[in-house]
């Protein structure tokens, strides 16, 4: 009789717990996906004419393990980081920003070819690139910004040498402190950052 009382209350928890987890479920709002925009539509820098012969290979973007998931960070005083908990990127931001930058470089007309990461053809020059910075800075009682900071390195890939480093930024400032206005600004930031690469390009490339 009480193994049996046992069995009743041990059954009678198990259908409560089963009832309130699948009210707190029901209650969690679904996760929103954002992308990062690579530029298709954007009117850049773009030369009539392509260098003669000269190709370069964009490298696998470089970044922390934060930038390696899809988080949409945020943070809110100095040395504080978090992510927004039902909001997502839909590719982690160094994937994405390979794109922005390989699409931007393409476009720009400055080299005969852009090769990405995975290409086996020689290539003349390696960009080299750190993701440094790629979130949402939320100020005190200012507003808020979307960032983009990232670190390149030109080297002339013949005799392994350097020719020139630049480190880039773009803060772009959100319309609302949320994840919507914040990846707005993170992709004009990404697409500032992309455009101000060509030009430098430009400039160390001639």
């Amino acid at each position: 009789m009480i193994r049996s009382s046992c069995y009743v209350l041990v059954l009678a928890v198990l259908i409560v717990s089963a009832l309130t987890a699948g009210c707190t479920l029901q209650n969690l709002p679904p996760v929103e996906i954002f992308t990062l925009e690579p530029g298709w539509s954007q009117n850049g820098p773009t030369q009539t004419e392509k260098k003669d012969s000269v190709i370069i290979q964009i490298a696998l973007v470089r970044g922390t393990g934060a930038f390696t998931t899809t988080d949409i960070l945020y943070s809110d005083r100095r040395n504080s980081q978090h992510s927004y908990a039902y909001s997502r990127w839909q590719e982690a931001p160094v994937r994405s920003m390979q794109t922005v930058l390989e699409v931007a470089v393409e476009k720009s007309g400055l080299f005969q070819a852009v090769l990405p990461p995975t290409s086996v053809s020689r290539a003349d020059l390696l960009l080299e690139s750190t993701l440094l910075e790629f979130g949402h800075v939320l100020g005190e009682g200012r507003g808020s910004e979307g960032v983009v900071r990232m670190r390149f390195h030109l080297v002339d890939n013949r005799n392994r040498r350097v020719i020139a480093g630049k480190e880039l930024v773009a803060m772009v400032e959100a319309v609302t402190s949320d994840a919507r206005g914040a990846t707005t600004a993170i992709n004009q930031a990404a697409i500032k950052v992309a455009g101000d690469l060509v030009v430098w390009l430009e400039a160390v490339s001639r």
